[in-house]
């Protein structure tokens, strides 16, 4: 998981501060720009911008930040869909995972286990959550 990125708040040109961004790591790798609880993906880099866009398909919500991640512009509230907070916990814990069973010998099945059991996830995360078979699938090694 990475760091949190300080914010450039004289910058915030959209109606929603950005003082809730983070990043998370997709399932292949990719960071994830996270803010207001929603997901955006990287759609565009140049030397001097990154350009995100929502992850949602269809949902045209875009983020600006610099090439250090430094929030610059965009992120406006009119989603065409609802933030899913569950999504970005699951992402987590996943990615948590995901690093215990590369740098560990331990069966996927035991990780997966002992992770959910030191989580509180809500029923939604828990019903989102993809089931070890799913989960083994996934894995990109």
């Amino acid at each position: 998981m990475h760091t949190f990125t300080k914010i450039a708040s004289a910058n915030t040109s959209s109606s929603c501060n950005a003082q809730n961004i983070h990043f998370i790591t997709s399932n292949k790798g990719q960071p994830l720009l996270v803010m207001n609880h929603y997901i955006y993906k990287c759609n565009k880099k140049t030397n001097k911008k990154k350009y995100w866009i929502c992850a949602s398909i269809g949902c045209n919500v875009f983020v600006h930040t610099d090439i250090n991640n430094v929030y610059i512009c965009g992120g406006k509230c009119e989603h065409e869909h609802a933030a899913v907070p569950e999504l970005i916990e699951v992402q987590q814990i996943r990615q948590q995972i995901k690093q215990r069973v590369l740098n560990e010998l331990t069966p996927i099945w035991a990780v997966s286990d002992e992770e959910m059991s030191k989580t509180c996830m809500s029923s939604t995360a828990i019903a989102i959550f993809p089931t070890i078979d799913e989960t083994c699938k996934h894995f990109n090694y």
